[in-house]
């Protein structure tokens, strides 16, 4: 057991002996779990360390001793034990309590310091220096285009100067996206093709805008196709879920005000996101705005309205794709959009409606990538363990090409597949989904073949 902490803790102490719980920790959520042990088995840090600590069942006994007073939030041991959860939320689909582990983590993560220098940098300069400044984002995706149309990608690959530039593994190795330095934004509005079935918000959201912007544009394609008008806000927004996850609570819950902001007034049925990390914590602005009395009440009426894009079109009712797309696809869960939002079968749903199209099934489609948010650039190690299982059953499934939900899985999971020598491309549902729909734009070679 860990030892009071000081004075302060005796003070907590109410008539009957009982300490009083930590504020800004809701202990009935961590109450909720009863320590049972059936998340072990999913979960991929307790699978690498081996350590009660870092399994969800130790991690919410830390963070109920914590919020109690008898561990301090900015111990070392806490803090690793914390930061080293990829917070892929596997735990709670294996939950038969339904324990809402990721918002506990939030919330313990949003009173926890940054665990070591890297940590902090990674906050300092992504998470609150970039990310919520739509001018600095665009300079910065510009600058990433511009690299990769000047071939910088082989360059140092060639050089094998990617193995010691900071953030080098990720330059060396792109995924299938956007290169040219210069793109149009997406139309305020693209008009429904045919009957008119909905209107809609289209988050086209910081990272996932600037890094895969055809993945966007595909989107609003397939949107229209099925009949909706698809409303592009003229804010560009991030909306707070890579600081959310990692404990900035202040900058998450100003960038989900901002959201709502852009959204409200337009009248829509849904609003419709492609990225399974933005729609899990857009789904959850109750809990990012948990400190503003008057922004909470509605963002639980916003969060009802988002949807994942295949979920909204599965609901909607999909108007089959006519173009063929010869290609073994296997898909890769998102965490956030599996165990955060509760959608597994839509984008399969989906795939299997595109013609020519085999759906192959690999092995643990739904464990951590090892991405997770910013988990990859704090926690590299950890994240090369989750990522060479990954990689092993994406092989040995002999998919031709590979599927998921999110910008964070591409970028990871591509990475991983080109250093081992493997020419499997990474794209999104909705890219395949646009494509078959017509859009040609950055196909990779494969699938421009498969669909001839």
């Amino acid at each position: 057991m860990a030892e009071l902490a000081s004075l302060d803790f005796k003070r907590q102490i109410d008539r009957e002996g009982v300490p009083s719980a930590a504020a800004g920790i809701d202990m009935d959520l961590v109450r909720d779990c009863i320590h049972c042990g059936l998340c072990l088995p999913k979960c991929p840090t307790f699978r690498t360390l081996h350590h009660e600590g870092d399994s969800p069942r130790g991690r919410m006994w830390q963070i109920k001793e914590a919020a109690l007073g008898l561990v301090a939030f900015d111990d070392p041991r806490f803090q690793a034990h914390i930061y080293q959860c990829f917070n892929c939320r596997a735990c709670e689909t294996a939950c038969p309590s339904g324990v809402q582990f990721g918002a506990v983590m939030e919330m313990a993560r949003a009173m926890t310091p940054p665990q070591n220098r890297r940590d902090r940098m990674v906050r300092a300069i992504l998470l609150n220096g970039l990310l919520p400044h739509p001018r600095r984002l665009r300079i910065a995706g510009w600058l990433y285009r511009a690299a990769r149309a000047a071939r910088l990608p082989g360059f140092l690959r060639r050089t094998g100067a990617w193995k010691v530039v900071p953030l080098g593994k990720f330059a060396a190795f792109p995924p299938v996206g956007d290169s040219a330095p210069r793109q149009l934004p997406l139309p305020a509005l693209t008009p429904a093709q045919g009957q008119r079935r909905a209107r809609v918000g289209l988050l086209t959201g910081c990272i996932q805008d600037e890094m895969f912007h055809g993945t966007n544009r595909r989107t609003a394609l397939a949107l229209a196709r099925n009949g909706c008008d698809v409303v592009v806000p003229d804010a560009r927004v991030c909306c707070g879920a890579l600081a959310s996850h990692a404990g900035e609570a202040h900058t998450a819950e100003r960038l989900a005000a901002r959201t709502l902001d852009a959204f409200s007034g337009q009248q829509l049925d849904a609003v419709v996101v492609n990225a399974a990390g933005c729609g899990s914590n857009m789904k959850e602005y109750e809990l990012q705005l948990r400190n503003d009395a008057q922004r909470r009440e509605a963002g639980v009426a916003f969060s009802r309205t988002v949807k994942d894009a295949s979920e909204f079109l599965v609901q909607l009712g999909l108007r089959p794709p006519t173009r063929r797309i010869a290609l073994r696809v296997a898909y890769q869960d998102a965490c956030h959009l599996v165990h955060g939002q509760k959608v597994h079968q839509q984008p399969r749903q989906l795939l299997k409606m595109i013609p020519g199209l085999e759906l192959v099934e690999m092995k643990e489609s739904d464990w951590c990538c090892g991405s997770a948010g910013v988990y990859n650039l704090t926690h590299p190690e950890i994240s090369e363990d989750a990522l060479a299982w990954k990689i092993g059953h994406i092989i040995d499934s002999d998919a031709q090409l590979i599927a998921s939900a999110n910008p964070g899985c591409i970028l990871q999971i591509s990475m991983g597949l080109q250093r081992a020598g493997r020419d499997i491309p990474v794209v999104h549902v909705m890219d395949l989904l646009g494509w078959a729909y017509g859009d040609e734009g950055q196909a990779p070679p494969i699938v421009r073949r498969a669909m001839a």
